[in-house]
This record gives structure tokens, C-alpha cells and sequence, in this order.
């Protein structure tokens, strides 16, 4: 008999807790997903740096899952909300009318970026516009965003774009 009564009691009781509600809260703040990270500065190549320049860390953690991706600010346009850069995805080549090749490169591991300006010609020659005063800016995302082929990773606003597209946002660690 004792047994009917627990049983009978653990029923109501799992009744009786599944019917409890309570008055609705309030909405919680909309989740954010984030796709990947970035950070932006600048640099001043020269003969003492040897043309190189190492990013390392700035919170930025990457995994050997991730790609790295390196743009280059290209020039800048005017907007009444404001200076918008032009961002360049980096092998970056220029051409002169001299046959000289001009390349921005890097190369990255786990633990830093490495950006290098690279020619068929004496850099110390180059004209500081092209060295002095570089606005670089380090993407990190995971390798499967990266090779998706319907991502366009052209420009730095496609990448954003791609990311949106899909409900990820890019986190600024500046």
C-alpha cells in the first residue's frame, strides 16, 4: 500500500510541477556569432627593418584550422560619415612603367604575420609612399569560411558581406 501511495504522490507531484508557468521575461539581448577576428595597423618599412615587419599576438589567438588573411589599405575615399579605406587583399603586386615589380607579401604561422615588401629592384630607391605610413589590417577565420568558393573574399567589405550573409560578424580587436 505504501508503494500506491508514493507512486500516487510522485504523479500528482510531476502533474502538478509539468503544469507550473509563470509570467513571460523579458527578451534577452540577440546572441552574436563570431566568424573570425581583426585588427589593423601601421607600418614604416626601411633598410634598418630590412623591408619586414612582424605582427605577433594583440589577443588575436589562430589555430591550425584557421587562415589568415592580410589586406592592405590601397588608398583612401572621401564619405560625409568619413575617410573610407580602400582595403587590398595582399599578395599585392605594383607595376611601374620602369619594368620594376613592387610586391607586399607575407607569410604567417601560429604565432605571428610577416610582412615583407619584395622587388626586382634596390628598395632604399623606392619612394616613401609606398613604405612609409602602411595601413595594414590581419583577418583571422576558420580554413572552411575561407575556401568556401561562394565566399568572395576580394575586398575587405566582401569578406564582411560573406560573413553577414551567413549571420557571423568579424570582431575588431582593435
Amino acid at each position: 500500500m505504501n508503494k500506491i501511495k508514493t507512486l500516487a504522490i510522485a504523479f500528482v507531484a510531476i502533474i502538478g510541477l509539468a503544469s507550473c508557468e509563470g509570467p513571460e521575461g523579458p527578451p534577452g539581448d540577440p546572441g552574436v556569432n563570431i566568424l573570425g577576428y581583426t585588427t589593423e595597423f601601421t607600418v614604416n618599412f626601411n633598410d634598418s627593418n630590412e623591408f619586414l615587419y612582424e605582427f605577433a599576438d594583440d589577443g588575436i589567438e589562430v589555430y591550425e584550422s584557421d587562415a589568415v588573411l592580410v589586406y592592405r589599405s590601397e588608398a583612401t575615399v572621401s564619405d560625409p560619415s568619413g575617410p573610407i579605406d580602400v582595403w587590398t587583399p595582399m599578395p599585392q603586386t605594383i607595376y611601374f612603367n620602369t619594368g620594376e615589380e613592387l610586391v607586399y607579401n607575407f607569410d604567417y604561422t601560429f604565432y605571428d604575420v610577416l610582412i615583407k615588401l619584395e622587388g626586382n629592384f634596390d628598395l632604399s630607391t623606392l619612394s616613401p609612399e609606398y613604405y612609409q605610413n602602411q595601413l595594414f589590417r590581419v583577418v583571422v577565420v576558420p580554413s572552411d569560411f575561407a575556401n568556401d568558393p561562394n565566399n568572395n573574399l576580394e575586398t575587405y567589405q566582401d569578406l564582411l558581406n560573406s560573413a553577414q550573409d551567413q549571420g557571423y560578424q568579424i570582431e575588431n580587436m582593435k
